[in-house]
């Protein structure tokens, strides 16, 4: 009980501390998508006008992941540059896809059920799913003290 309370106190209290950096990991994400999508240095045009931008899910990942007790400092940053480096490829793929395609200005429904399949998994599911697999040692051992403390 101590370790997920532990947890969910450490959840609020990063979270509130992150709200402040939100606008600067917001832009500092969708500037590196650009640059990535681009090829070269983007302008603040280019950068306003990426409409696929995962910075709100890896804010939701990063807290996940730094609240998680018990976890070594290296094994959160290599969470945090693999989760980075997943949000930004999957991003990356959805711009290179769905750009090209609205030019053409045909949407047709199965073009649009996979793009928002893909939204769902890329964007909803990542965050949980990555943290779920970096942290699961964590998470069991939250469990498991739990079941113990009340005799399963």
């Amino acid at each position: 009980m101590k370790k997920l309370l532990l947890f969910l106190v450490r959840l609020l209290v990063i979270s509130l501390l992150f709200i402040p950096a939100l606008p600067s990991l917001h832009y500092s994400y969708k500037f590196a998508l650009a640059l990535i999508t681009t090829g070269g240095m983007p302008t603040s045009a280019v950068v306003d006008a990426l409409n696929f931008d995962a910075a709100g899910n890896l804010y939701t990942f990063l807290v996940l992941l730094l609240a998680i007790p018990g976890m070594e400092i290296r094994k959160r940053a290599l969470g945090v540059a693999i989760g980075i480096t997943l949000f930004l490829c999957a991003d990356s793929f959805m711009t290179a896809i769905w750009m090209p395609h609205l030019k053409v200005h045909r949407q047709t429904i199965v073009y649009m059920a996979v793009t928002y399949g893909w939204i769902v998994v890329a964007h909803y599911l990542l965050p949980f799913l990555l943290w779920i697999v970096l942290a699961y040692r964590q998470i069991e051992e939250m469990c498991k003290r739990e079941m113990i403390a009340e005799g399963r």
